[in-house]
């Protein structure tokens, strides 16, 4: 049996060059104009979301009697929607859907569109594609998946250009 070591020199690998000047130079000035890039894009905070809560009434519908605004939920949807979209998210009790659908109904003047059925049933406005100073909204009514026994009645308005 033969030795596992050989006893044939190996030859060192050939060393890599260094970068260049220019070359780090233009990695440099690549990193710079990334970095400007990223910090124009204007980051939204807490503060820029909170002025995009919704004001219902400056569009003409405001919100169904004894809705309570839920400003938590409102800012953390808001901190996922993208600018210039506004927002604001209501709540009454489970039993008042109905009652919160009739008064959408009213106001807007189109039904809603309905998917689902018992505590699954969402009521959806749509006026995306309407005319008037409420162009742009979309009201969806639901069960809330995050406060018990409670209707979640979220308004988005895309703010015409």
């Amino acid at each position: 049996m033969g030795s596992i070591v050989s006893s044939t020199p190996t030859s060192v690998p050939p060393r890599t060059p260094a970068f260049s000047a220019s070359s780090a130079l233009k990695t440099l000035a690549a990193i710079a104009v990334l970095s400007l890039a990223a910090s124009s894009v204007h980051a939204q905070g807490p503060q820029e979301w909170i002025q995009r809560i919704l004001d219902p009434a400056k569009i003409g519908v405001p919100p169904p009697p004894g809705a309570a605004m839920n400003r938590k939920l409102t800012v953390d949807y808001l901190s996922k929607a993208d600018p210039p979209k506004e927002m604001a998210i209501y709540m009454v009790p489970l039993d008042q859907m109905q009652a919160a659908s009739d008064h959408f109904k009213s106001i807007l003047k189109v039904d809603p569109v309905t998917t689902g059925s018992g505590e699954y049933e969402i009521r959806r406005f749509d006026l995306s594609n309407a005319s008037g100073p409420a162009k742009g909204l979309v009201i969806t009514l639901a069960k809330s998946q995050f406060v018990d026994n409670k209707v979640q009645i979220t308004m988005e308005y895309l703010p015409p250009k």
